[in-house]
């Protein structure tokens, strides 16, 4: 989980006051961050895995007046760090590792998704409630 905490400060550094809302690792060890500014503008970015320095970025989303407001309402009913969830659940899959973790909203909440890959190479869908903090983790996936 260290390298997904370097790239998500690095990310962070490049958007001061920004929120992260979504991390993916891609390949060549990089990871893909989005971080929100308070105004609900996304800046996208992508930083390198063991350094935490962007490589590209940030570029900013051309998003609508609406999927900014729905970014600020996401960023606002999230009382978890990113780096709560990811402890959360990378708990939940012992000796896995995280690939995706994304802010988003499901049956009216607003929950961290994450993908969490088992030692065995098995996907685990967990998903943190992101106000109470409560896991579900689905079965493996293919």
């Amino acid at each position: 989980m260290a390298d997904l905490q370097k790239a998500a400060s690095g990310a962070l550094e490049a958007v001061e006051g920004g929120t992260l809302v979504s991390i993916e690792s891609e390949d060549e060890g990089r990871w893909e961050v989005h971080v929100v500014e308070t105004d609900g503008t996304e800046q996208q970015m992508d930083v390198d895995a063991e350094t935490g320095d962007v490589v590209s970025g940030p570029t900013t989303e051309e998003d609508e007046a609406e999927d900014k407001a729905e970014l600020q309402a996401l960023v606002k009913g999230a009382e978890l760090t990113y780096e709560e969830a990811a402890a959360k659940a990378a708990s939940a899959v012992p000796g896995g590792r995280i690939t995706e973790l994304s802010l988003d909203r499901e049956g009216g909440k607003v929950v961290w998704e994450a993908d969490v890959m088992a030692a065995d190479g098995t996907k685990h869908e967990v998903k943190v409630d992101a106000k109470e903090g409560t896991v579900q983790k689905n079965g493996a996936t293919s």
